[in-house]
């Protein structure tokens, strides 16, 4: 695990500070009570064997829900369970502990952000999301319970910033998706893509942070591309206005050249808008059709 990505999971004194207190008078039974399998997982623990530790603590939630969850939490997050870390601290919350509820808020939002940096595939960019906002109101409600707590904050602001990065990267993703159908004249999919990406960077400056530089610059890129989309489509309807009325004056090789015209633009207008294609090709033919018999006619010799 990469320390730097994981400095947030470094306050031993909560992970390894497992709840001993409540156990500090040991009582010897002939069969297995949750007491004794609280000793017993909590040496597990210590020794490093989380295994055995779970497989002991498991059998303490029903007779002690809060610490026995809080403990077991912590044996499955050593053994980079996050997922399963997190639904004990979310349990062990249930507890009317203050003490014990400030540190199963902490645990659980740093079991969440473990989930986060572990989901790397682009599918799983939503999750992430989800998560990292999660930890973030985990830290909150940790720093409710103990305002003094620096490494909360501390989490807390890793947190956003983690949650920012994402919700911008996936915006990012969006338009580099966009950017590579235009680049295949695949104009309807990747404005598609483009307002999705603004839609995205939208909700980033309204709802996170109104003064990310870097959404804000790529807001900028993607309002231009869908500016230029939306003024291919108004060109090439133009273009095709200018043709007809072309076409009225017999102006036929003009309109001919105007409505050939194989531009990047008139290829986006073409893939946004089928039906404006379409129109472009039933003018084109009738008015080659016109060219064709002028041109023939032009080759008839005529007997004088």
């Amino acid at each position: 695990m990469n320390p730097e990505k994981h400095r947030f999971i470094k306050r031993s004194s909560v992970l390894s500070g497992v709840v001993l207190w409540l156990f500090s008078v040991a009582t010897v039974h002939a069969e297995e009570t949750p007491r004794s399998a609280m000793r017993k997982g909590l040496r597990a623990y210590n020794a490093g064997d989380y295994t055995n530790a779970v497989t002991l603590l498991e059998k303490t939630v029903l007779e002690f829900p809060g610490t026995g969850n809080y403990n077991v939490g912590n044996a499955w997050y050593r053994m980079g369970e996050y997922e399963k870390a997190s639904e004990c601290y979310e349990e062990a919350l249930r507890t009317t502990d203050l003490k014990l509820q400030a540190n199963a808020c902490f645990n659980r939002g740093n079991a969440l952000l473990a989930q986060t940096t572990a989901m790397t595939e682009p599918e799983q960019i939503g999750q992430a999301i989800e998560c990292a906002f999660q930890a973030m109101a985990m830290f909150e409600q940790a720093l409710l319970l103990r305002s003094d707590d620096l490494q909360a904050k501390q989490n807390y602001e890793q947190a956003y910033d983690l949650r920012l990065t994402l919700e911008h990267n996936r915006a990012q993703r969006h338009f580099d998706a966009a950017e590579a159908l235009l680049a295949e004249y695949k104009a309807k999919e990747a404005q598609a893509n483009y307002r999705q990406a603004r839609k995205e960077i939208e909700h980033i400056l309204a709802d996170v942070d109104p003064g990310y530089q870097e959404s804000k610059q790529l807001l900028v890129k993607v309002n231009e591309r869908l500016d230029m989309l939306d003024r291919a489509v108004d060109e090439a309807e133009r273009d095709l206005s200018i043709a007809m009325k072309q076409i009225e004056a017999y102006q036929y090789a003009l309109a001919a050249v105007r409505l050939t015209n194989d531009s990047d633009g008139r290829k986006y207008a073409f893939d946004i808008r089928e039906d404006l294609k379409k129109q472009y090709e039933e003018t084109t033919q009738k008015n080659q059709e016109v060219l064709d018999i002028i041109k023939n006619l032009s080759k008839l010799n005529i007997a004088e």
